[in-house]
């Protein structure tokens, strides 16, 4: 006795297949039945509107046509013979090609087949998406048709009813490219943090372009061989701290607001000895972008978003000095007098980047690129009339995503 008992908890369980049935507002739903008929369209159709007040007036029919054609009449008998917990959905799907066409026509229906075997009965969900089963369930005999009815109701159909297609909106979702490879219009805005480095030196292009400028030391405080870059005056490598928000239209199009900051420190000449009263001089460079992202998304599989980019931007720098004398010193006139950067700096940048999206919210973006900064007037007393650095950086970015 309690063995049997066991065995019949056991198979109430439901099945579910990975993929999730479409549920169609005002939509059809035929019932096949091999033997005895357990649940009736008037049942099912007031358990879908109980369970789905969304899904409008859903028609419930009985799919004579299917139990009198003697080509599916044979594989609602074999699915009755080889139904069993142990099979996955795609061990049912049959291998006659008249049955597949004519799943495959179901257009917006949903069929529900339904049977008797060892004991329990057994509802298998089709729709023209796959000719194998969208879903199983399995009930003990003893369950009546209005509480089945409303147990398939709220476990297949009660997620978010789509508006039922037409024969030329049909025909036209037909043509588009494949899900995982088309391009997936939607509206994105993500926040990002992220680490990076700048340089001056742009990777495989000579050294001797830049000797001169790395080379370079302050003396006196303000001289120095060339004033027309800022690596002249401090040193041009460091980390980027950084942190940006961004939004894009259609997964091709988007804007981006970054705020970087970077330290670096001044090339001051050690044997100079008026620097013997410095205890620190260096420079917090802050740096606003604002950037036009270009770009084109791949979904090789339905978690991971592949994007690569391309942005082009406009740079505005912000230099804050922060610079200490030991104590006991006042400080020289050289040290009253030294040189000040402008009291800002601006430019292009081009950048190019991959951004690979887990999940939808989650992902991470890798970017590299070249800028240039600079002043508007040119002349021997300014500097940084000109100043060039490439970057690399990397991000971890959370993502809000709609249609």
């Amino acid at each position: 006795m309690y063995k049997k008992i066991i065995i019949v908890i056991f198979f109430i369980t439901l099945y579910s297949h990975a993929a999730e049935p479409t549920v169609w507002k005002d939509g059809e739903f035929l019932l096949w039945s091999y033997g005895k008929r357990y649940i009736t369209p008037m049942d099912f159709c007031f358990a879908l509107r109980y369970e789905n007040e969304k899904i409008g007036a859903p028609s419930c029919y009985e799919a004579g046509d299917w139990e009198r054609d003697t080509t599916l009449s044979l594989y609602a008998k074999w699915l009755n013979t080889n139904l069993d917990p142990r099979l996955n959905p795609e061990d049912l799907r049959p291998r006659n090609a008249h049955a597949i066409e004519r799943l495959s026509k179901l257009k917006d229906n949903s069929l529900i087949f339904s049977t008797i075997k060892n004991d329990k009965a057994w509802f298998l969900l089709f729709d023209e998406t796959s000719s194998e089963p969208k879903q199983i369930a399995t009930f003990p005999l003893t369950e009546d048709s209005a509480k089945i009815a409303r147990k398939l109701a709220s476990d297949w159909f009660s997620g978010k009813p789509q508006r039922r297609l037409s024969d030329s909106e049909r025909e036209a979702k037909e043509k588009e490219p494949d899900e995982y490879f088309a391009e997936q219009p939607m509206y994105d805005v993500w926040f990002g943090i992220g680490l990076g480095h700048t340089q001056t030196k742009v990777p495989l292009t000579p050294d001797s372009w830049y000797r001169h400028k790395l080379n370079s030391k302050i003396k006196n405080y303000r001289d120095v061989d060339d004033s027309t870059s800022i690596w002249f005056f401090i040193k041009d490598t460091s980390p980027i701290y950084r942190a940006y928000i961004g939004g894009s239209l259609y997964d091709f199009i988007g804007l981006e607001f970054e705020l970087r900051k970077s330290s670096h420190k001044a090339k001051i000449d050690e044997s100079d000895t008026i620097y013997n009263e410095l205890d620190h001089w260096s420079f917090n460079r802050y740096e606003l972008m604002f950037a036009l992202e270009f770009m084109k998304v791949f979904k090789p599989i339905p978690q991971i978003e592949i994007e690569p980019y391309a942005a082009a931007s406009f740079l505005f720098d912000i230099f804050t000095e922060d610079i200490a004398l030991k104590d006991g010193y006042k400080g020289s006139e050289s040290y009253k007098h030294r040189f000040k950067f402008e009291n800002y700096y601006s430019g292009p940048a081009l950048t190019l980047g991959l951004r690979t999206a887990f999940f939808k919210n989650y992902a991470i973006d890798f970017r590299a690129g070249i800028a240039n900064r600079g002043t508007a007037i040119v002349t021997r007393e300014i500097i940084g009339s000109s100043t060039y650095d490439a970057f690399v950086a990397t991000g971890l970015e959370y993502h809000i995503r709609w249609k």
